[in-house]
Parts: C-alpha cells; sequence; structure tokens
C-alpha cells in the first residue's frame, strides 16, 4: 500500500502514468467489453472523477501498441473502431493483473485527494462526503506524515523502535480489513 501512497502522490503533478502502466490499465478496461477509443477516455475520466483523462493522442497510440503486440483487437462498428481484449491480452493481464488494480487505485486516490484539496478548503464536512473521508482520517494521516518527517534523521535503534510500531499498525489495520470483508462475504 505504501507503493499505492508513492505513486498517487505522483500523479498530482507532471506526467501521469507511463506508457506500459497506460497500456496495463487499458488491458483492465477492455477485460470488461469491446469499447471504442472515446468511451475508454470517459471511463479513465469518470474512474479518477474529472482529474485524468488520456488524450487521443496518447490513447490511440497505446491501443495500436497492444494491437501489435496481439492483445487486443480492432473490430469494426459502423465508422468506429471498437478494440477488444485477445486471449493472449488476457493470459498478460492474469500475470500482471495485481498491478493493473494497483494502478487503477492509486488513479482513484490521488482523484479523492484531489478532491479533498479541492473542497476541504471552503468546507471540511463537503470534502467529507465527497470523498467518503473523515477529517479526523486526513488529519491522522498527515501527523503520521509530520512525525516520521521529524524523525528522518533518527538512530538506526529509534528507525527500529518506528519500523515496529508502523508493522503493528498496518497489520492491525489490514486484519481489520480482512475480518470486515470476510463478515460481508459470510452475509451473501
Amino acid at each position: 500500500m505504501d507503493a499505492v501512497r508513492r505513486r498517487a502522490n505522483h500523479l498530482t503533478g507532471g506526467r501521469k502514468f507511463n506508457a506500459e502502466e497506460l497500456r496495463l490499465m487499458l488491458l483492465q478496461l477492455l477485460n470488461d467489453a469491446p469499447v471504442h477509443g472515446y468511451e475508454l477516455i470517459r471511463r479513465f475520466d469518470e474512474l479518477s472523477q474529472g482529474y485524468y483523462s488520456p488524450s487521443p493522442g496518447v490513447l490511440y497510440p497505446a491501443l495500436g501498441q497492444l494491437e501489435s503486440a496481439g492483445f487486443a483487437q480492432v473490430e469494426l462498428s459502423g465508422k468506429r473502431k471498437n478494440y477488444r481484449i485477445t486471449s493472449q491480452g488476457q493470459a498478460y493481464l492474469r500475470l500482471h493483473g495485481a498491478h493493473a488494480h494497483q494502478l487503477i487505485a492509486i488513479l482513484k486516490h490521488a482523484a479523492k485527494k484531489m478532491l479533498w484539496v479541492s473542497q476541504a478548503r471552503e468546507n471540511e464536512s463537503a470534502a467529507a462526503t465527497a470523498t467518503g473521508w473523515l477529517p479526523e482520517f486526513v488529519q491522522a494521516r498527515k501527523a503520521l506524515q509530520a512525525a516520521l518527517f521529524a524523525h528522518s534523521e533518527s538512530n538506526h535503534h529509534e528507525q527500529r523502535r518506528i519500523i515496529a510500531i508502523l508493522q503493528r499498525a498496518s497489520q492491525e489495520i489490514l486484519n481489520s480489513s480482512d475480518q470486515k470483508t470476510q463478515e460481508q462475504s459470510e452475509n451473501f
């Protein structure tokens, strides 16, 4: 999850995704159903709540590369080209599916972060409603970040103490998430 946070922070400025990351996310979206390019742009826009949508000048070359690699194929539907994932593309996606899901999670997190920042200046309650993040959740994350920053020059003994605390906290958070997921699946 640390990689998700670091990558999401990178999304707030400059180039959003490299070419391989974009192709992997495109495969993930194509895995749902055949679709034309402008629909893919719209899906990125929806996933990111308006924060990110690749331009046609970036999207279509990436789709062409997927087609050249044998991961996607084009089907003509009237004047439009629909792109469909191939079995070779599905096999590639199975191998790299965790990374594809992580990239989508990064995109969604960055979108929430940008939404929070834009709305929290005026009204934290509205930001909480829009993102689903409690103000205390955001404050706790900021406090943790500040505490780690304040101890960035610590000696190895202190760093090990901090590592142990963070590992325990991470495990407790993950365990509660795993338990909640299990309880939800049992209710179905």
